[in-house]
């Protein structure tokens, strides 16, 4: 298996290790990417023979050799996922695309056109469906034990959400804001438990740590208050605890030109008529961390925690209680080594992508009609899969969000 990449960043550096795990015959042969000499310093701490990789200072050259890969994974920035995905469509082989697949309606567009009849040919990096847990919560869900849903309630409490204020992420033309940085992957696993396609959203979000009235290009070793500032390098060496803000300088959290919110929250309607909530919020740390939910039935509760690695079914006609531990703990909780498996079977025509692009379409879709639903304070409606690129096309982008 001949593996082209095209940005060779920290995640998909990892997701390489695990495809080299689940295949050890699978070989890096190309990294496009205009920083060659970061590419050369990460080909040395991978197990790539960093003289037979050859490099490429753009996609477009990469592209012209696809004759000699197997299959294509896409790890740039989240602004450019899209149109390099659309470029890599021309040459027809199995592509890795990390989330979010789009950061705009243009881009939803266009890539649902640009694939169209061709989604299960692009696995999309939703780790969190195909992890150990999760399958161990939708097969109790879907057994019958709790007879009848009628409401999931789900929860992301991010620990380590100063990546997102005070790293590159903190830049929103690039990530799109944080519905599609987070709530992309709970979308996608909550419209799997909710067996149903979403109909409508309505969303709001509030921004009351981050962001302020410093200059957006300030860093902490330029301030002038990082003896009492939180978010410092050397008060976060003190707690021991950097919450994804870094240890290093780093830039201000509360610089006046950040527009991610600080928390959000969702309410989605299915078309079988369930309802389900998702709040996350960016300023848990430590052991507040939490990611799961609870599912509502008649019959019963189930209840699931990737931070816990818990799963419970807790019957609601007894006192009977089960509890399964699972302990899955690489790579985003052993999601990340079964994309991996999936991408390789694809690449051999031996099995469709799982998720796939119709599954990060629907996704962004959410994520994007949640974005806009927090703007305007009015619920949005989600059309079928199959009419997103007619539906969203032309409809005008919300970029300048409010959020106080």
């Amino acid at each position: 298996m001949r593996v082209a990449i095209i940005g060779l960043g920290l995640r998909i550096s990892g997701l390489l290790e695990q495809l080299q795990l689940v295949n050890p015959e699978a070989r890096l042969v190309a990294v496009a990417d205009p920083d060659q000499a970061h590419v050369r310093e990460k080909l040395k701490t991978l197990k790539a023979n960093a003289e037979s990789v050859r490099l490429y200072a753009s996609a477009d050259q990469l592209l012209q050799d696809s004759g000699e890969f197997d299959a294509i994974m896409i790890g740039t920035r989240c602004h450019l996922h899209t149109p390099l995905a659309i470029q890599a469509a021309a040459v027809n082989l199995p592509i890795f695309l990390e989330k979010p697949v789009a950061i705009s309606y243009r881009q939803l567009t266009d890539l649902a056109r640009a694939f169209r009849g061709h989604e299960d040919r692009v696995v999309v990096s939703f780790p969190l469906r195909v992890t150990p847990l999760f399958l161990k919560a939708i097969e109790l869900v879907r057994s019958g034990r709790i007879g009848t849903v009628n409401q999931i309630q789900a929860i992301n409490n991010v620990p380590y959400g100063g990546v997102y204020f005070g790293t590159w992420y903190r830049n929103y033309e690039q990530d799109g804001g944080l519905w599609l940085q987070k709530a992309t992957h709970d979308f996608d696993y909550l419209t799997l438990l909710a067996n149903s396609r979403p109909t409508q959203i309505s969303a709001m979000i509030t921004q009351k740590i981050y962001g302020g009235d410093k200059p957006h290009n300030l860093k902490c070793s330029q301030c002038d208050i990082t003896e009492t500032c939180m978010e410092s390098p050397q008060n976060l060496k003190k707690r021991g605890d950097d919450g994804g803000m870094g240890y290093d300088d780093h830039w201000c959290a509360f610089s006046r030109d950040i527009r991610n919110e600080d928390a959000g929250s969702a309410i989605v309607r299915y078309e079988n008529d369930l309802h389900i909530s998702y709040t996350q919020n960016f300023i848990s740390r430590r052991s507040a961390g939490r990611r799961g939910a609870i599912i509502t039935g008649y019959a019963g509760s189930v209840d699931f925690d990737w931070y816990t690695f818990k799963v419970r079914l807790i019957e609601h006609f007894t006192d009977k209680v089960e509890e399964f531990e699972i302990n899955a703990v690489e790579g985003h909780g052993g999601g990340d080594k079964a994309l991996m498996k999936n991408f390789v079977e694809v690449t051999r025509g031996a099995a469709p992508a799982y998720p796939n692009l119709t599954d990060g379409l629907r996704s962004v879709a959410l994520c994007l009609a949640a974005r806009e639903s927090s703007h305007k304070r009015t619920f949005q409606t989600i059309p079928p899969t199959e009419q997103i690129a007619d539906y969203f096309d032309g409809r005008p982008e919300v970029s300048a969000l409010t959020v106080k």
